[in-house]
């Protein structure tokens, strides 16, 4: 493997100094320390904090796939988003966007300019809510969990708002990157993707210039799940959602793995899409509160609980959902109240975080390379253990752990989360070079997933660079598109067309998983 300097050496080759004078002169401040500004100036939006490695550190996502800006800005209006936006692009240099931190792919990663939007707004009411067009407008910069909870308070739970991913619950998911990466959650089963239910968008394109689109536009599919590479969204209408009333709420627990994948093909064979259909799997013992599940008529027994649903819907769709599940593997079923409902939702959206090889290990980091499996239900044991196999095989322990989305996007299969366990030792400085074997793992499993299962990497969760790193269609596209100026100039394409130049293809036995470890390595180190 080739020593990485292509960072430092990307990084010292763009024009800096001509661009942070053009900023100046944009009445922007420069600042190497947060520590020493003003306090109204650092909330001015005015700040370009300019080489500050320790200030950029904390702008990172949950993907580990992290790279230290070199300009940090964190725009409060438009005008001033128009003037970075503007002149990033006059001097060629990569522009990202982050919005609230959460993804799981490294789409905002980048050695150039990255641009907080955490405090942007473009209007004095960041949510407007129309219930009589049953309708509600969001700035990107809204908290999700706030958008769900405005809804349903304000009419009093006549309405929803339709995507609720489940790490909006503990993370600080916003609208901006909600749109970003076309994001579900846990009433995607019943309802689909953010995509089913945006009216319109109002988005900044990379000339500086303020479009309103739908989908009808054909920038629209490029926005939607586009990671922020064409275009930055400001705002969204969204139709809401009316659910039927007197829901059912109840949870399905059983020991036999096997048998539950198969009444889970059957549920989706049939077609039943309650409003939320989750699902938690360990063969030692689920965790927290799922793992003192028990039957009704008989508390005291002790049972080694291996899989968990939770359910909300209609009554008949519930019901039909249990008979199902009790005919094709026996298992057990409880009604749940809105309180327990909850108690085990919130449970539920903690697991995005947790890793788990043993009953009691707290030594281990969930890396998520490609950690969205997207099958039918009567695959997934024969994936899990091919999946588990090739751990094993690259020095990791088995995952005995994971959750998911059933009936994924009405219908698609069921949608599970399984990540690479990985020592936390592997990401001390002095232990750096073990991190290849994530990288190599990462991408022997996307492969063998796509060879074999024909599973397709990162099919909930925004692609981030693996587009660039995997689909060389997709690198066509958007090299083209930045060319022509439709696209920011992007760090990922730089980074990966920087390394194939230096990689000679004669040296290399597969020269498509170099460049792939490689990429991914120097976002690592």
């Amino acid at each position: 493997m080739m020593t990485l300097n292509i960072l430092k050496n990307l990084r010292k080759n763009l024009p800096w100094k001509e661009f942070i004078g053009t900023m100046e002169n944009q009445d922007f401040q420069v600042s190497h320390s947060l520590t020493t500004i003003d306090k109204s100036l650092l909330s001015s939006g005015r700040i370009m904090l300019v080489g500050n490695l320790i200030s950029s550190g904390p702008v990172r996502d949950p993907s580990l796939l992290s790279l230290q800006a070199y300009v940090i800005f964190r725009p409060i209006n438009e005008d001033q988003l128009r003037k970075i936006i503007i002149h990033s692009q006059e001097y060629k240099i990569p522009v990202t966007f982050a919005s609230g931190k959460t993804g799981l792919s490294g789409g905002f990663a980048n050695f150039g300019v990255l641009v907080d939007l955490e405090n942007m707004h473009a209007n004095s009411e960041p949510i407007i809510l129309n219930v009589s067009q049953n309708r509600v407008y969001a700035e990107q910069s809204t908290l999700v969990s706030d958008l769900i909870k405005i809804v349903h308070f304000h009419t009093k739970g006549e309405k929803i708002f339709p995507v609720q991913p489940a790490s909006a619950l503990k993370l600080p998911v916003r609208v901006g990157g909600l749109i970003a990466s076309n994001a579900s959650g846990i009433t995607s089963g019943k309802l689909g993707p953010t995509n089913d239910w945006i009216i319109n968008l109002r988005i900044m394109l990379p000339n500086g210039k303020t479009i309103e689109i739908d989908r009808n536009n054909s920038l629209y599919n490029k926005i939607v799940g586009g990671n922020g590479f064409y275009g930055v969204v400001l705002s969204a209408n969204f139709k809401l959602y009316e659910p039927e009333v007197n829901l059912e709420r109840a949870i399905l627990f059983g020991e036999d793995l096997p048998s539950a994948f198969n009444g889970l093909q059957k549920v989706l064979d049939t077609k039943i899409f309650p409003l939320v259909s989750e699902f938690v799997t360990s063969p030692i013992k689920l965790p927290g509160e799922f793992g003192n599940l028990s039957p009704q008529e008989n508390k005291s027994e002790k049972l080694n609980i291996s899989w968990a649903v939770l359910l909300k819907g209609k009554n008949e769709i519930v019901s039909k959902f249990i008979r199902i599940m009790i005919q094709e593997c026996g298992c057990y079923w409880l009604n749940l109240n809105e309180q327990e409902y909850q108690r085990y939702m919130q449970e539920r959206s903690s697991f995005a975080i947790l890793v788990q090889t043993s009953e009691d290990d707290t030594n281990h980091i969930a890396f998520p390379g490609f950690e969205d499996i997207l099958s039918h239900p009567k695959y997934l044991p024969n994936i899990i253990d091919t999946i588990n196999a090739i751990f094993t095989k690259n020095g990791f322990h088995k995952v005995i752990f994971g959750y998911g989305h059933i009936n994924f996007r009405k219908g698609k299969g069921l949608l599970l989360h399984m990540r690479l366990p990985v020592p936390i030792e592997y990401f001390y400085r002095e232990h750096s070079e073990k991190l290849i074997y994530v990288c190599e793992t990462v991408y022997e499993v996307i492969l063998t997933l796509k060879s074999q299962f024909q599973i397709q990497y990162k099919a909930e969760h925004s692609s981030g660079p693996f587009d660039i790193w995997l689909d060389a269609n997709f690198r066509n596209i958007l090299e083209k598109d930045i060319s022509t100026g439709v696209a920011f100039y992007n760090p990922h394409l730089m980074i990966y067309n920087q390394l194939k130049k230096e990689i000679d293809p004669k040296s290399s036995k597969d020269i498509e998983k170099e460049l792939f470890v490689s990429s991914m390595i120097s976002y690592l180190c």
